[in-house]
């Protein structure tokens, strides 16, 4: 049986297609996986790392975009066609999976033209244009959250929760409660795979306004993105906290979780799934432009439940992360509370779900 799993551009959207085709071959050795993405897009990246077949193609995004580049967009998808056509036919998939996203929408589009069995992976409460579309042709839906399936009306919909990878699955064994006894604090900041400007600078004003008690007993890892690695770094060296560590890129993100007592992060999907699975408490800090400004509504699912902190991307974000970071330090009983309502999550394995679906053993 050959899958296609198509999509990407960001983590959010590639992370979760990882977990499915890790699941895939361990299920199903024998399946071949082929990944459809740009160029651009953090797929391309990857693909050494994960060892997946990888097909590029020239697709560019809609939404946000000026008349110019929406037009660009609308031609893009004449010109992939030919590209789609071509790795179908040397790939003969039996399933395509889009991951959503303008790289998803023509490959899933065209599988279903041709008669291919198809779904798609919507991780955000509110699903964007592109998995709104597919929805309208019946395409199969693999949701985070039950609330998304009025959304889709003519689709077959499976609430299957978001996919996370293997690595990070099987450190849920080894998660303990927070250490609410101890000074020291350690601090995991990251604005996902591309890095966030606004939150890295942020991050900066605050730690530059903390007390030195705080300082002297603050451990910060911080993943910027390659925009600003040499200003936060050149920050950290004389910013007065007890240890520090930046990286442009986290491939071994789940070493970070597993130090961190407090993660302060955008809100995607993908990073909120994750935080679920590990019961890691966090800072939120959605990404204020997103589109239907979904990480806000997937922040509020969170902290609806007591599992999370919110603050919104403004001008007072670095005097309200000062407020809130140094509130966690003198009471840790704030990180306790977040992880005992964590534990009301049922983390289950989405990634066993959707294969087996996709397998047709479900």
């Amino acid at each position: 049986m050959n899958i296609v799993i198509t999509g990407g551009g960001t983590g959010g959207h590639m992370f979760p297609g990882i977990a499915v085709a890790e699941k895939l071959k361990d299920v199903e050795p024998d399946c071949g996986i082929y990944f459809i993405g740009t160029v651009k897009g953090i797929e391309n990246r990857l693909k050494d790392d994960y060892g997946f077949k990888f097909y590029a193609i020239s697709a560019s995004g809609y939404l946000g975009k000026n008349i110019m580049n929406k037009i660009k967009s609308v031609l893009s998808i004449i010109r992939v066609i030919p590209q789609i056509s071509k790795i179908y036919y040397e790939v003969k998939p039996d399933f395509v999976l889009g991951l959503g996203g303008y790289a998803s929408f023509m490959p899933v589009l065209f599988a279903k033209m041709k008669g291919i069995r198809t779904g798609v992976m919507e991780q955000n409460i509110e699903p964007g244009l592109s998995n709104r579309i597919l929805g309208l042709l019946g395409i199969m839906i693999f949701a985070s959250y039950d609330e998304t399936k009025k959304f889709f009306r003519f689709s077959e919909f499976f609430a299957t929760g978001n996919p996370v990878r293997k690595n990070i699955l099987e450190m849920k064994a080894a998660v303990a409660a927070p250490d609410t006894g101890k000074k020291e604090l350690s601090v995991f900041v990251f604005g996902g795979s591309q890095g966030a400007s606004s939150l890295n600078k942020a991050v900066i004003d605050m730690i530059y306004s903390l007390k030195d008690d705080i300082k002297q007993n603050l451990n910060i890892y911080h993943q910027t993105g390659e925009k600003d690695f040499e200003f936060v770094n050149n920050f950290y060296r004389n910013s007065g906290v007890k240890g520090y560590e930046v990286f442009k890129f986290i491939k071994n993100i789940e070493d970070y979780y597993r130090k961190a007592d407090i993660i302060i992060a955008r809100s995607g999907a993908g990073t909120l799934s994750e935080l679920a699975a590990l019961k890691k408490p966090a800072i939120l800090v959605p990404y204020p432009f997103a589109a239907k400004g979904h990480q806000m509504k997937n922040a509020m699912y969170l902290s609806k439940k007591g599992c999370a902190c919110i603050i919104k991307d403004n001008e007072i974000l670095a005097q309200e992360l000062l407020q809130t970071v140094t509130e966690i330090f003198y009471d840790r009983s704030l990180l306790a509370g977040m992880f005992n309502n964590l534990n009301e999550f049922g983390v289950k394995d989405s990634a066993l779900d959707i294969v087996h679906i996709i397998l047709n053993k479900k």
